[in-house]
């Protein structure tokens, strides 16, 4: 892994920059991670920029990310992780799904704005099957993870005992989950 020339910066927002490459490889990537949260009204800090992309997206975009200023941290499984080596440059996470899967995300997203250019956010329900996913896989993180389904469903005035809310609890095994927050309601 090479490391950056402090005197060698990215000035302008990231955003700019990623959609400019998008557009060259039309590839219309679905924002996912913290800034997908903050633009579905939940507040939280977050660092990394992540992307869901279909495999062959993901192959067309690597070349032209990594001579912007990055390097793949960490390629695993389904996962692309790229530091970035300049100052003004954020880490970016892809994640990789099939075709089908990513249409389905973007039929059900919807359009938001940032730094002026468009981008496409999962559903709420997605981002709460994302979340919940990500606790089946990593049961440490069921506290934060958890924390941010409970914010996601208030802040979206989603009732958290509908029938689809319960059964995304249900496909993950997480039904424990579902009494717990569905308790005080």
């Amino acid at each position: 892994m090479t490391q950056a020339n402090p005197s060698q910066s990215f000035q302008g927002s990231i955003f700019t920059l990623l959609a400019a490459i998008f557009r060259k490889h039309e590839v219309k990537p679905v924002l996912i991670g913290g800034y997908a949260f903050i633009a579905s009204k939940v507040i939280r800090s977050t660092f990394d920029i992540d992307f869901i992309v279909t495999g062959e997206d993901e192959a067309k975009l690597e070349p032209d990310i990594i001579s912007t200023g990055y390097t793949i941290k960490k390629r695993q499984g389904v996962a692309v992780q790229f530091k970035a080596e300049k100052k003004g440059l954020r880490d970016l996470d892809f994640l990789i799904t099939d075709a089908d899967t990513f249409q389905k995300l973007v039929k059900n997203g919807r359009q938001v704005i940032i730094a002026g250019e468009t981008f496409i956010i999962p559903s709420p329900d997605h981002l709460i099957a994302m979340k919940l996913h990500a606790i089946v896989n990593n049961p440490e993180r069921e506290k934060k993870d958890l924390l941010d389904v409970i914010q996601l469903i208030e802040s979206n005035s989603i009732d958290p005992k509908s029938s689809e809310i319960k059964k995304l609890f249900k496909k993950y095994g997480l039904e424990h989950l579902f009494k717990q927050i569905t308790m005080d309601k």
